[in-house]
């Protein structure tokens, strides 16, 4: 029985550490976006490749990029490259 609790216990601190990745990974993804909106409209495509992106590194990228281009159309040419 204790064998059950101990792995129970690990898949949700699993669970949980995955929630926080994600939860990070939307909050880059939101800050990404924000930079983008000053520059001008991001279209929903453009939003979702963002949004649906996971991969920290990536999303790293792109909000490094979002705070050096001049239009979304750079960014989207330059994203494309990431």
């Amino acid at each position: 029985m204790e064998e059950k609790f101990m792995l129970l216990e690990e898949l949700l601190k699993d669970e949980r550490a995955e929630g926080k990745l994600e939860g990070r990974a939307e909050g880059k993804a939101e800050s990404i976006l924000l930079l983008l909106q000053d520059i001008g409209s991001v279209s929903d495509e453009l939003r979702n490749k963002i949004l649906n992106e996971q991969d920290m590194d990536i999303l790293l990228k792109y909000l490094k990029l979002a705070a050096r281009v001049d239009s979304i159309a750079d960014f989207a040419k330059e994203m494309d490259k990431i």
